[in-house]
């Protein structure tokens, strides 16, 4: 897109310069070629831009595909530690429990004697 962009603006200028060209004298073959040059080195240069900027595009996808992926690899792990310290809170809550009925049941037994 990028590319047709470039192309179309180098053409419209182009076509300008041939309207104002138009009614003026034939120019001399030197004169015809450096302008064609110039334009060429002009469209190479515009050619060669693009190129970069779509490398750079291309290196930046990567990258946010790159930090997508690590995104969701953090997401599934915290999920997952998540549903450890749940299981543990369990296991605690269990243990709590058992522990207050031993100390409930020595108290019962300390009382009795």
């Amino acid at each position: 897109m990028l590319k047709a962009a470039l192309m179309f603006v180098l053409t419209m200028i182009a076509a300008g310069a041939l309207a104002q060209t138009g009614n003026a004298p034939p120019l001399s073959l030197d004169v015809a070629q450096q302008r064609a040059r110039f334009a060429r080195d002009q469209m190479n240069s515009a050619d060669d831009k693009a190129k970069a900027a779509e490398r750079k595009d291309k290196a930046a996808q990567k990258r946010l595909e790159d930090a997508k992926a690590q995104a969701d690899q953090a997401a599934k792990q915290l999920q997952e530690t998540q549903a450890d310290l749940a299981k543990a809170r369990e296991r605690h809550d269990q243990a709590y429990q058992d522990l207050r009925r031993a100390h409930d049941a020595l108290q019962e037994s300390n009382k009795k004697q």
